[in-house]
């Protein structure tokens, strides 16, 4: 791959969020319009889930969030960029991830505003294409925003509750040129370790977590799981509750998987089918097939993988069992 098309193409994308952080409420659309295919497909968590074109996003997600906590200020922690490397799908992907701040003084999505300030945490991926952005997934942490207004979605939760932070080095933002060797060998240290999982069936044996995982590692997961670290930390925050309450049904891939330097990922639509048939997350016992759209990246440090930011789409996976989890924060006293 050219590097300059891969320069071209992060230079593409943060000049859409300019001008999208820019734009005032009623001109969104508009200003998302500008650097978009007229058509694009956009992935947006539940509710917002998929849409067609500016007019769509905006109306559904963009306007609505300013409405509430706009004028926002877009805080980065990651950027990088890279060819989808799944087999015979193609295209140039940029990715972003970091958090959203604006103050929270309107309803969003029917829950009552915290009227402080508040972080929205958000990854983007989108595929570049001949000058404009041709698709795009939006994953955002809207039970983290709901625990910021006090509200209660969920039992409380196996790891912890946090303002999640970017890589320990501090050098997650990749707007330069890197060795594609680099990103080569972070890639691969990904689909090896996922490709393992998946035999698994999304169990994390130690035995796994060694060859694939620094000691130290740290797993910051979507509010409602929470965020673990090390080890001794991970089984108990995440993988004992996630691997007894949940059964494993099927893999379905993922959209795309790039690297570039030290950083890597991925987002499927959806991942994985579980059931949950010993509960999950303290919710009750449900024999529905659910659907987890899933975003993953990881920092390599090394030969191995240091730390791991997870979405998951918990309110679409509870949705599919009949759980509406945005009715129940209407219904939820303050703590």
């Amino acid at each position: 791959m050219d590097e300059r098309e891969l320069q071209d193409a992060k230079r593409l994308v943060l000049d859409h969020y300019e001008a999208v952080d820019a734009a005032e409420r009623g001109k969104l659309a508009e200003a998302f319009a500008r650097r978009t295919a007229p058509d694009m497909p956009w992935r947006g968590m539940h509710p917002f889930n998929e849409q067609t074109g500016a007019d769509a996003v905006a109306e559904t997600f963009l306007e609505p969030l300013a409405g509430a906590m706009g004028p926002l200020q877009r805080r980065p922690d990651i950027f990088f960029a890279g060819m989808n490397r799944i087999a015979g799908k193609h295209g140039l992907w940029v990715v972003q991830m970091g958090h959203l701040m604006g103050l929270w003084d309107q309803p969003f999505l029917g829950m009552p505003p915290s009227r402080k300030i508040a972080f929205l945490r958000y990854v983007d991926f989108h595929r570049v294409e001949n000058g404009a952005i041709m698709e795009a997934a939006c994953f955002t942490d809207l039970i983290a925003l709901a625990y910021q207004a006090g509200l209660q979605p969920l039992p409380p939760q196996t790891g912890a509750a946090i303002l999640t932070p970017g890589p320990r080095t501090h050098d997650g933002l990749l707007h330069g040129a890197h060795d594609p060797a680099d990103g080569q060998k972070t890639m691969d240290l990904i689909d090896g370790m996922i490709d393992e999982l998946i035999d698994l069936g999304a169990a994390s044996p130690i035995e796994h977590l060694k060859r694939w995982w620094q000691p130290d590692m740290c797993w910051f997961g979507p509010a409602g799981i929470g965020a673990s670290a090390f080890f001794k930390g991970y089984h108990r925050g995440h993988t004992n509750p996630f691997e007894e309450g949940l059964e494993f049904i099927r893999h379905w891939g993922h959209v795309t998987r790039l690297a570039e330097g030290n950083y890597g990922g991925f987002f499927g639509w959806p991942s994985m089918t579980m059931r949950a048939t010993g509960g999950f997350m303290g919710m009750p016992a449900n024999d529905s097939p659910s659907d987890m759209r899933i975003v993953d990246l990881y920092r390599r440090e090394g030969d191995l993988l240091a730390e791991n930011w997870i979405f998951i789409d918990l309110l679409h996976f509870f949705a599919m069992q009949g759980v509406d989890i945005l009715g129940r924060l209407r219904e939820v006293p303050r703590t």
